[in-house]
């Protein structure tokens, strides 16, 4: 069975559209609510999953050329290097699941990152996102739009913060997967 839930991306109408969304959904409103903030912050994130059997969010990028297994591996080394001084830094307890791969069809380039939600925070969201435009820079794939204000951004990074909290907290069974669609986001309940 599958469910689709969206949100208009233009302008302000973002965060009254997903808070109207959350509450419809059955059980799942911090996990779709999650989902559409981080697609409407950060226009890089191509899709993004949540993977409940492992807990674990999945940010997959694509990139306009064809990146070589090994640039992969140097950007995987860089990027779990910085975000390890970062957990450290905020003294994180546990051992964080991060992954980082990539694949190519043809000049398209997917990577992906792979993180557990226990100890993933709203700023290391923000890391990822510098990490993968360092690495990646105009190669990057992006449904960037100048629709949302600077203002409308600290709201989403807030909303972003407090759902990834909620959904720390609770169990969640359904596997999510989110997209962007002719100028929406989506987000696609994918039951067995």
């Amino acid at each position: 069975m599958d469910t689709r839930y969206s949100a208009d991306t233009g302008g302000k109408k973002v965060t009254a559209v997903t808070e109207m969304r959350l509450r419809e959904a059955e059980g799942s409103s911090a996990s779709i609510g999650l989902l559409v903030s981080i697609l409407v912050r950060y226009p890089e994130i191509c899709t993004i999953s949540y993977v409940p059997e492992s807990r674990t969010l999945d940010f997959s990028f694509m990139v306009s050329r064809r990146v070589e297994q090994e640039e992969i591996k140097a950007f995987a080394d860089r990027a779990l290097s910085s975000i390890q001084v970062y957990l450290s830094l905020i003294r994180l307890q546990g051992e964080p699941e991060l992954r980082i791969t990539g694949s190519y069809v043809g000049n398209i380039t997917q990577i992906q990152i792979t993180r557990d939600v226990a100890t993933l925070t709203a700023d290391e969201i923000s890391l990822l996102i510098g990490l993968i435009l360092q690495g990646f820079g105009e190669n990057l794939i992006s449904d960037r739009s100048d629709d949302l204000e600077e203002e409308d951004l600290i709201v989403q990074e807030e909303f972003i913060a407090n759902l990834l909290a909620d959904l720390k907290e609770t169990v969640q069974d359904k596997r999510l997967i989110g997209f962007r669609e002719e100028g929406r986001v989506v987000v696609f309940n994918k039951t067995a």
